[in-house]
């Protein structure tokens, strides 16, 4: 049963990477909220010159946990999923903590461009599936735990959300969301 809500965390954290890619900050939070209150994945509608839609090549898919997706220019895996109250950093006085709880989320993420390309920490929202209620990145959080990996432990296979990755170089990073501490990641 806990995998079951895992994959609906993951696959909400996806749809809300391609909603935000796409639609932009503004119309994000209405993107994710149609595609986290329906069921089955729908095609992505869109108006052409004519004033006909059509379906474009995007759909909103729900993915397993493991399981590569793609969103825009990434292809990403959730990698791994943790609850904590403390965010490790390199260095101890950089530990961020919270008297909620933070979800840790380890994501492998390969650009599919022809470019170099950064992620933008706007382009992620956690959704709780159960409330509808919406959670952004915490920054200070997030660069803790990327900054433990890419400084302090010289991971080269880790990257910051202010690094450039090369394309078709598969990289890791850490999304860190707060949320209360009744948030609820599994269904009873």
């Amino acid at each position: 049963m806990q995998m079951r809500n895992i994959i609906i965390l993951i696959a909400a954290i996806i749809i809300s990477f391609v909603a935000g890619f796409f639609i932009g900050d503004a119309t994000a939070i209405n993107g994710v909220n149609k595609a986290i209150n329906q069921s089955t994945s729908n095609a992505t509608t869109e108006t052409n010159s004519t004033g006909n839609t059509s379906n474009s090549k995007e759909e909103n898919k729900k993915y397993k946990f493991g399981e590569e997706g793609k969103s825009g220019n990434w292809s990403i895996k959730v990698l791994d999923s943790q609850e904590t109250t403390t965010v490790q950093a390199g260095n101890s006085s950089d530990n961020k903590t919270t008297q909620q709880k933070f979800i840790v989320i380890k994501l492998q993420m390969t650009d599919t461009d022809t470019l170099p390309h950064q992620y933008s920490t706007n382009e992620f929202i956690l959704g709780n599936t159960k409330d509808k209620k919406q959670y952004n990145v915490s920054l200070d959080a997030l660069q803790a735990a990327n900054q433990k990996e890419t400084i302090y432990n010289q991971n080269g296979e880790f990257f910051g959300v202010y690094d450039d990755i090369n394309p078709n170089i598969p990289k890791q990073t850490y999304v860190v969301f707060e949320v209360p501490k009744d948030f609820n990641t599994w269904y009873k």
